[in-house]
C-alpha cells in the first residue's frame, strides 16, 4: 500500500467524515453546540481513541488468528504517520480480514451511537475521526477480497500492508 496516498486519502476523508458528523449532529434534535470543555473532550478521546484502535487490532489477533502475545508488536511508522499492530507470524485471511476491521465495528459503532444519543459537535468530529481512523485497515481487507479465506497472510515488517502466501510460510 503506498503510504502517501494512504496519507492524502486518510486527510481527506478525516475531514469529509468530521464534517458529515457535525452535519449529522446539527440534523438530530437536542443538539448541543460547541462549549469551550468541548475541545478538551475532543483531543482526550482521539487520544484514547489511537492506541485503543490499535488494542483492538491485537485483541482481533488473540481472538481470531489465536496467536500469542509475543507475536504482537506494537510501534509508530514515523514515516507514513500511523501507529501500527503487527504480528511477525503469518495468519489466516479470514482471521486478517475480521481482525483488520474489529475496530471500524467497535470504536465505529460506539462513536456514532454516542453522536445519536448525545447530539454535539464534538462527538461528530470524533465519530469521523474514529471512522477515518479505519480506512487503513477497510482499504486492506478490499485489496484482500479477492483471496480465499484459508490462504495465508504475513504483515510486512517495514510497510504498510501484507503480503498474501498459498500455504504457512
Amino acid at each position: 500500500m503506498n503510504k502517501h496516498a494512504a496519507n492524502v486519502v486518510g486527510t481527506f476523508l478525516t475531514v469529509l467524515f468530521c464534517a458529515g458528523g457535525i452535519a449529522l449532529a446539527h440534523a438530530l434534535s437536542r443538539h448541543a453546540l460547541f462549549a469551550d470543555w468541548h475541545g478538551f473532550a475532543l483531543l482526550a478521546s482521539v487520544i484514547v481513541l489511537i492506541p485503543l484502535h490499535e488494542a483492538l487490532h491485537a485483541l482481533g489477533l488473540l481472538r481470531y488468528a489465536k496467536v500469542s502475545r509475543a507475536d504482537i508488536r506494537f510501534g509508530v511508522m514515523w514515516r507514513a504517520l500511523m501507529p501500527y499492530c503487527h504480528c511477525t507470524v503469518p495468519i489466516s485471511v479470514c482471521a486478517y480480514r475480521r481482525m483488520a476491521l474489529l475496530p471500524l465495528w467497535v470504536t465505529g459503532t460506539a462513536t456514532v451511537g454516542l453522536l445519536v444519543l448525545f447530539p454535539a459537535d464534538w462527538l461528530g468530529c470524533l465519530a469521523g475521526v474514529a471512522l477515518a481512523a479505519c480506512i487503513g485497515d477497510v482499504w486492506l481487507v478490499l485489496k484482500l477480497r479477492r483471496f480465499t479465506g484459508d490462504l495465508f497472510v504475513k504483515d510486512c515488517p517495514s510497510e504498510i500492508g501484507c503480503d498474501v502466501y498459498s500455504a504457512s510460510p
